[in-house]
C-alpha cells in the first residue's frame, strides 16, 4: 500500500511515481512554478510503487482531496493505473483521459478533483513543431502512451498536422489493444492502421510503403521490444521527417541510421527536445496555468528550455 505523507502545512504539489522523483524533474517543476508566478509551492514525493492498485489510488485521491494545502499531483509513471473508466473516482475528467486511458495530472480545487491527460496536448504541440503541415502519412513505431498520444493528436484534429493515414506499429499487446479500443472508434474510417510488429523485417516493409514527405516517428517505451523501429537497413522515404520522440540525438540508434541517408534522401532529423519541452509545459500549465497570461506562459517555456539546456 502507498505510504501517505502527513497533510502539508504549506501549498504543495505532489509527484506520484514508483519512487522519489529525480533532481532533473524537480528542477523543471520548481522553475516552472516560479516562472508562472504560482509560488510559493513546495514539490513533494508521493511514491506508490510499480503497480498501485485500486485501493492505493483511492487512498491517494482521498489524501489529495482532504489536504487543504494540496494543489494537485503529477502522475509520473503509473498514469494508466490512475484512470477509472467508470468516471466515479474524480469530480471532473478531461476527454483526453478517456482517449488515452490515463490520468497524467490531478488538479485539486477546494472540494473537488479534476483528472487531466496533458500528454495529448503535448504531442499535438510537438508535432506542429517537428512535422510539416502537409505530411501525407505518419508511421509511429511504438504502442505506449506517447505513441498513442501522437496518433490521437494527428488523427482527431488536435493539431495542424493532419495526415491522410497514421500507422501505429508495436508489439506490446496491451498497448495495441488500448489503441484499438480508444482510438479506432474516434478516428475516421481508414485513417488509423494498427500493426503488430513480428520482427525487424516488418520495420523495413512498413517504411517501404510510405510516400515521399512522410513522417517516421519512434516513440517506443519499455513495454515494446527494442526491435520495434530499431535501426533499419531499409531506405527512408524521400524528404521524410525522422523523429525520435523519446531519445536525445546522441543516444538514438534510430536517428543514427537515418544520418547515413540524410543528404541523399533529403531527410530532416529531430530528437526528443520538442516533445520533452511540451510535456513539461503541458503538465505545469494543467495545474498552475488557469490564470496565467501569455507573458507568464512564455516565461514558463523559457524557464523549461533553460533547465533542459543545462
Amino acid at each position: 500500500m502507498a505510504a501517505l505523507p502527513t497533510s502539508p502545512e504549506t501549498p504543495t504539489v505532489y509527484v506520484i511515481a514508483e519512487q522519489a522523483c529525480g533532481p532533473d524533474l524537480r528542477r523543471v517543476l520548481e522553475s516552472g512554478i516560479a516562472a508562472l508566478g504560482a509560488g510559493p509551492c513546495d514539490v513533494a514525493d508521493l511514491p506508490v510503487g510499480p503497480a498501485p492498485g485500486d485501493a492505493d489510488r483511492a487512498r491517494v485521491l482521498e489524501f489529495l482531496l482532504d489536504s487543504y494545502n494540496a494543489r494537485g499531483a503529477f502522475v509520473d509513471g503509473p498514469a494508466e493505473q490512475f484512470f477509472d473508466a467508470r468516471l466515479d473516482a474524480y469530480d471532473m475528467m478531461d476527454e483526453a483521459c478517456t482517449v488515452l486511458g490515463e490520468v497524467g495530472v490531478i488538479v485539486r480545487r477546494p472540494g473537488s478533483l479534476r483528472a487531466a491527460a496533458p500528454r495529448l496536448a503535448a504531442a499535438a504541440r510537438a508535432a506542429e513543431r517537428v512535422l510539416r503541415a502537409d505530411t501525407p502519412e505518419v508511421l509511429v513505431f511504438g504502442s505506449g502512451p506517447d505513441a498513442r498520444a501522437l496518433a490521437a493528436a494527428l488523427g482527431t484534429g488536435a493539431c495542424a498536422v493532419s495526415p491522410a493515414k497514421i500507422t501505429l506499429a508495436g508489439n506490446n499487446a496491451a498497448g495495441l489493444a488500448l489503441a484499438r479500443r480508444n482510438l479506432a472508434g474516434i478516428l475516421p474510417d481508414g485513417r488509423l492502421e494498427i500493426r503488430h510488429i513480428e520482427g525487424p523485417a516488418e520495420n523495413d516493409r512498413l517504411l517501404a510503403l510510405l510516400p515521399p514527405g512522410s513522417g517516421v516517428v519512434r516513440a517506443v517505451d519499455g513495454k515494446d521490444s527494442p526491435a520495434v523501429g530499431a535501426a533499419s537497413a531499409a531506405l527512408y522515404p524521400e524528404g521524410a521527417v525522422i523523429w525520435d520522440m523519446r531519445a536525445p540525438a546522441t543516444g538514438s540508434p534510430f536517428l543514427a541510421s537515418a544520418v547515413r541517408q540524410r543528404e541523399i534522401a533529403n531527410l530532416t532529423l529531430s530528437d526528443r527536445s520538442a516533445y520533452r519541452e511540451e510535456r513539461h509545459v503541458a503538465v505545469l500549465d494543467a495545474i498552475f496555468g488557469e490564470e496565467a497570461g501569455d507573458a507568464a506562459r512564455q516565461s514558463l517555456r523559457d524557464a523549461i528550455r533553460e533547465v533542459h539546456a543545462r
